[in-house]
């Protein structure tokens, strides 16, 4: 039976760019996407970029946890050679909570993440790689630039929303503090995947414009953002387009393997935050997120 590498997110933007590469490099691909139109509207993509590619599409809102399950369900018994965690979303109109009652950042960019892997960790066909997307935004300022920084709390009241409100600065805040947990999550899940050969990493793709992940701003924002993005990526050195994101993100799968626990910038290893090698909070959040989805 052939390896399969598993995309989250995969419909559009990084996402979409990835999975292209990876079909392009002969790898058969599982787009994981909320929409089966959307996902088949992908699929039908990299089959025009790609002739000959082999891909699928698999139902999959990483922020609903029956959704989840019922993906792995999906796929139980399929060897894995990879999972990309990607599927993300920013916030910023109020407090939105996800099928499961839980804040919908954390949600969908952790929690989703978190039950997906534990529940697939045993397909993984060895060698294997495991990337999750995380973001520039988990140093805060002055590096993040304008954008708010993470505040850290426990998992459960990250989960539970509890400690920020509504705003549209919350709303980044929450964004930040969950790439944070990706961060947490990759230190966490290499120490405990040591004896394996399975290489997890965090994937940084600079500012990128061309993504989804302003689905939530205004109309009128999101048209400034699409306007601006073209020009951003031509002008700003962090900023990239999203096929040169999803190369970087499809060579973490193809090209040789990255110093296992490292978060990766582009194509080279970099030291995240100070914050982010806590290991005493990944411990705390691998425990809550344990509780969390009952897994």
């Amino acid at each position: 039976m052939s390896v399969s590498v598993l995309v989250t997110g995969a419909s559009s933007g990084l996402g979409l760019a990835a999975s292209t590469e990876l079909a392009a490099a002969g790898r058969q691909v599982i787009l994981g996407c909320r929409s089966i139109p959307r996902g088949e509207a992908a699929a039908e993509s990299i089959r025009a970029s790609v002739p000959g590619a082999n891909v699928e599409v698999l139902e999959l809102d990483v922020a609903s946890l029956a959704s989840v399950r019922s993906a792995a369900g999906e796929l139980a018994g399929r060897p894995l050679g990879a999972l990309i965690l990607n599927a993300g979303i920013q916030v910023v109109n109020g407090t939105q909570r996800s099928p499961d009652g839980y804040e919908l950042t954390f949600a969908t960019n952790h929690l989703g993440h978190f039950l997906l892997t534990q529940l697939l960790l045993e397909q993984l066909a060895e060698p294997a790689r495991i990337v999750l997307v995380s973001s520039g935004t988990h140093y805060g300022p002055p590096r993040s630039g304008p954008f708010p920084g993470p505040r850290w709390a426990s998992g459960r009241a990250l989960a539970e929303g509890s400690t920020l409100d509504g705003s549209g600065r919350s709303g980044r805040i929450r964004y930040a503090t969950s790439k944070l947990a990706n961060i947490y999550m990759v230190h966490e899940l290499a120490r405990r995947l040591a004896d394996r050969d399975v290489t997890v990493n965090a994937f940084d793709p600079g500012l990128m414009p061309e993504t989804r992940l302003a689905r939530d701003y205004s109309p009128r924002l999101q048209r400034l953002y699409d306007r601006l993005g073209g020009l951003l990526v031509r002008v700003v050195p962090e900023a990239n387009s999203a096929a040169t994101s999803g190369a970087n993100l499809a060579r973490l799968v193809t090209g040789p393997a990255q110093p296992n626990g490292a978060y990766v910038v582009g194509r080279k290893p970099r030291k995240s935050s100070r914050e982010s090698y806590d290991a005493e909070r990944s411990a705390e959040l691998w425990r809550a997120s344990e509780q969390l989805t009952n897994s």
